[in-house]
């Protein structure tokens, strides 16, 4: 929707029209398109924007595309929510209760400004064998072990002023994709993740993403989804597993109706 690409819109109660260019190729009809794969949310190249203006314009770009997107009659691959499309990176927090309702298991977090409870929650973990508990900001990916007094007593200082996240750690990371109704597997699963697999195409539907991409990791409570990422990134799987997608989306593509 921003150079080279060429964009037009008209729309009314009744009716919507679009037309859509890339460089000098000749306009496409929205009428005419036959299926459209979201991958990302629009950017705009920030070199040569003031900070205000650049804001203002991806703000215009994102909601006039997630409109047209909702207004194309053509099967859309993850035709997101508005919720998901200002949020696409949302808190794993954010998540438990739709994967809890599908069946998906998830790690404990507990959420609190007081410095007792945190310990405490650090305490039962090192009982039970845990060294030490994960904090993340809830308002970024980024993760920090808290395992010695000089952590305990850092957290304890940001509690001053904010609420904290802790969960517990998790062992190593096994990539999966939701296209459609299959699962693929970056390696091999074992047979514990793999009894997931019903459960990760349900949370898939009613998360309204037919393509999308999930972390599952062994924790101290057994296998639990510890991500969601609805922009799929076929860069994170091997040759096989990105075949397999790409097959799976070209289905998805193809397929009769509204994805």
């Amino acid at each position: 929707m921003a150079h080279p690409g060429r964009f037009s819109w008209r729309l009314d109660s009744a009716a919507s029209a679009s037309q859509f260019a890339w460089g000098d190729e000749d306009p496409i009809a929205g009428d005419d398109l036959d299926s459209v794969l979201v991958r990302t949310t629009g950017w705009i190249d920030p070199a040569g924007w003031e900070p205000a203006d650049l804001a203002y314009m991806q703000a215009e770009t994102q909601a006039a595309l997630l409109g047209w997107l909702w207004s194309l009659a053509c099967p859309v691959v993850n035709r997101l929510p508005s919720a998901l499309w200002y949020r696409p990176r949302a808190a794993p927090l954010s998540w438990q209760g739709m994967m809890r309702r599908c069946g998906l298991p998830t790690p404990e977090i507990l959420v609190t400004s007081v410095e007792g409870e945190a310990r405490a929650f650090g305490a039962r973990l090192k009982r039970e064998g845990v060294n030490g508990a994960v904090y993340g900001p809830l308002t970024s990916d980024a993760r920090y072990l808290i395992s010695d007094d000089g952590d305990w007593n850092g957290l304890a200082a940001l509690q001053e002023s904010t609420p904290i996240s802790l969960t517990c750690p998790h062992g190593e990371a096994r990539l999966a994709c939701v296209v459609g109704e299959q699962v693929v597997w970056e390696g091999e699963p074992n047979p514990e993740m793999t009894d997931l697999e019903p459960a990760l195409v349900r949370f898939a539907e009613a998360a309204g993403l037919a393509f999308v991409e999930l972390a599952l990791a062994p924790t101290p409570n057994g296998i639990c989804v510890i991500r969601v990422e609805p922009h799929a990134n076929l860069e994170h799987f091997g040759e096989a597993a990105r075949q397999r997608i790409a097959e799976g989306i070209v289905d998805l593509l193809t397929a009769e109706g509204d994805s």
